[in-house]
Order: C-alpha cells, then sequence, then structure tokens
C-alpha cells in the first residue's frame, strides 16, 4: 500500500521478547531512522516487549508504537496466526491465556531437548532459554543451540532435517484454534486481524472468523504477491475488514519477513484499527 514517508507504519514487528534480533527499543530507533510513523510490536504469544517500553521514563524515538501479540493457531494441520491489536498489556483473561502460551512452549522446548540427547545431538537446555532472553522461547532457539554445537549448518537446516513438522526431533505443542484467538482478542478489547493469509491459504475458513468477530486481514506482507495482494483485499471489502500490512521484521540476516519498513501501510490504518478498539 503506498504510504508517504511521514505517515509510513510497519504493524507487524517482532523483537527479543520473541524470535526477533533487535530489542524493543532497538526496533524503536531503527524505525525512527527510517522515518516511520508507527510501529505495531506484534511478538509471538507475549507482551513482554511492550511492557519492557512501557516501564521507560520518557519516549526513546518519535515513533508511535501500536501495541500487539500474535497468536499462533492450527487449523485443519496448518499454522494460522492471528495478530491482535490494541490489546491489554495488564493482568486479565489475555494475560492469563498467554501465560498458559508460554508454559507450552518451556514444555516443548524441554521434550525437543530429550529428543536430540536421543539423537545423538545433546544441547543444554539452559542455553536454549539464554538464547531465548524474552518470555517467548521457541525452535528457533533450539536451532541456534543446535548450530552453535555444529550439528546443522543453518537455522534452516535445523528445521528441515529435524525440527519441523514430520522430522524426527519434531514435538507438538499446544494450539488454541484460530476461533479461540479471534473471541481470545475480542473479549480483552482489542482489534483481531488475520496475519498473512497466503501462507496458510486456507480461506475457507474466513466466513468461521468472521462470524467469530475478526475484524481485519493482513494484505501487505512480504509473502504476498500481487494476486495475493489483491485476493485479501478483495476479501477484506467483501466481509467489512480493515486491511493492514507490515514487514514481519524479525531482524536482518534473520531470514523471516522483511526488512523494517520494506511493507507498509498510511497512519489511516493505524486510526482504524484504533476506533475499532474503541481507544
Amino acid at each position: 500500500m503506498d504510504a508517504t514517508p511521514k505517515q509510513a507504519c510497519d504493524l507487524h514487528v517482532h523483537t527479543t521478547a520473541s524470535d526477533g534480533l533487535l530489542s524493543p527499543q532497538e526496533v524503536l530507533c531503527y524505525a525512527a531512522s527510517k522515518g516511520l510513523k508507527a510501529v505495531g510490536i506484534a511478538d509471538h504469544d507475549t507482551t513482554a516487549g511492550l511492557r519492557a517500553l512501557e516501564g521507560l521514563s520518557s519516549p526513546i524515538s518519535s515513533v508511535e508504537v501500536v501495541p500487539a501479540v500474535e497468536l499462533n493457531s492450527e487449523w485443519k494441520g496448518r499454522e494460522l496466526h492471528i495478530l491482535g491489536y490494541y490489546i491489554p498489556i495488564s493482568r486479565g483473561p489475555l494475560s492469563d491465556l498467554l501465560t498458559r502460551l508460554q508454559d507450552s512452549r518451556r514444555r516443548r522446548v524441554a521434550e525437543t531437548v530429550k529428543k536430540l540427547k536421543a539423537l545423538g545431538m545433546p544441547v543444554e537446555e539452559s542455553r536454549v532459554f539464554e538464547l531465548a532472553s524474552g518470555e517467548s522461547v521457541g525452535r528457533p532457539h533450539v536451532a541456534k543451540a543446535m548450530l552453535e554445537r555444529g550439528y546443522v549448518t543453518s537455522i534452516k537446516d535445523a528445521f528441515d532435517r529435524y525440527l519441523g513438522m514430520g522430522r524426527p526431533a519434531y514435538v507438538e505443542r499446544f494450539h488454541l484454534s484460530p476461533e479461540e484467538c479471534v473471541r481470545a482478542v475480542r473479549e480483552a478489547g482489542g482489534v483481531p486481524v488475520w496475519a498473512h493469509p497466503g501462507t496458510a491459504r486456507s480461506f475457507s475458513i474466513i466466513k468461521i472468523l468472521v462470524e467469530n468477530g475478526l475484524q481485519g486481514i493482513e494484505a501487505y506482507h512480504p509473502e504476498h504477491d500481487h494476486s495475493m495482494v489483491e485476493k485479501c483485499l478483495n476479501l477484506a471489502k467483501e466481509y467489512n475488514l480493515i486491511p493492514t500490512g507490515g514487514s514481519d521484521f524479525h531482524g536482518l540476516g534473520k531470514g523471516e519477513g522483511g526488512d523494517l519498513g520494506s511493507v507498509v501501510v498510511p497512519y489511516e490504518v493505524v486510526e482504524r484499527l484504533r476506533e475499532a478498539a474503541g481507544k
């Protein structure tokens, strides 16, 4: 989506609170250097990055922070992600749910480490958590530990050979359903948005998601080509959804998403999200 430099907003950004390479503070500084007006801090299953920024005595940049979270769900054997914008950071039902999701992540790491040991590739569970640094630990951090020990040649190699679905060290994780994710965000007062639907290609679920309270669809994403963007925009029009977008930035060289600010939307989208949240 076209956006003038003064109003460009990247609404899908990850930090070290989950699987990003930059801290929340570093993300804001990087965003300021690119002239972005707003960024959506949307870590996986955690608001730790948002809480870190909330605790600062003064803003570290002129960039507006749009509070968000990315919830992982599963539908018919495929991963489907829901973004929740303007979600509360304080204690409440949503934070309790996120705690449950974090617990499931930790249990999954423990089981994965056991499988790797049985395969003759021992890694220290404590090292995996050190690499995670934030609340949201996951398979990418296990892959980093494997890379350190020389068991694999890259993060991708770790997933392709050992950690991906169907691979010998794969461990199933507790997943919410997409409908549960949408309802949880709505009940918390946030705005649920279907993240990068083109990666799941499960468009037959959209009516169910809308019936459960879906309010937006991420049309603009590094993995969406022109035809996918058009498909998402048509769905947004058909179901009266807010079309959003962002780079899914994880950090330069991370191999996920694009560079910060490489996919942007105008500030009007932020205003629509805020209005939908009643803020």
